[in-house]
């Protein structure tokens, strides 16, 4: 008798499983420009976002990158520093860092998706100071 319960427990659950409509995912959309413009479009995301009180800004910015207007370009184009590689994009330090899942920039949280990606396309056109 329990046998029979079982089999009829399972049977239940099968059809609910064969009855369920699920939705697809939809993907996110980003709209990003043809050409990303470093004054237009990245210097509002370090606004935002990382050239704050306490972050990479003033005389004593976290880990030595200030991203404040007038001085960002240059502190991220550092010889040596890593911070942009041209030539492997994934692979620079700014876009590594607000691409990481742990501790991500900024230390609010990992920005999103769209954002991050507009760094990445940013660097991939040679990270131009337009």
């Amino acid at each position: 008798m329990n046998n029979k319960f079982w089999v009829l427990g399972i049977g239940y659950w099968v059809l609910s499983l064969l009855a369920c409509k699920h939705e697809p995912l939809q993907s996110i959309s980003c709209s990003t420009p043809d050409t990303v413009s470093f004054s237009k479009d990245i210097i509002p995301i370090f606004n935002r976002h990382c050239n704050t009180s306490g972050c990479h800004v003033g005389n004593s910015p976290a880990g030595n990158l200030n991203l404040s207007v007038s001085v960002a370009y240059a502190q991220l184009q550092k010889k040596g520093s890593g911070y942009i590689d041209t030539i492997t994009p994934n692979f620079s330090v700014l876009y590594a860092s607000m691409n990481t899942v742990s501790n991500p920039m900024p230390t609010s949280g990992r920005l999103d998706d769209c954002t991050v990606n507009l760094v990445l396309k940013w660097i991939q056109q040679k990270a131009k100071n337009n």
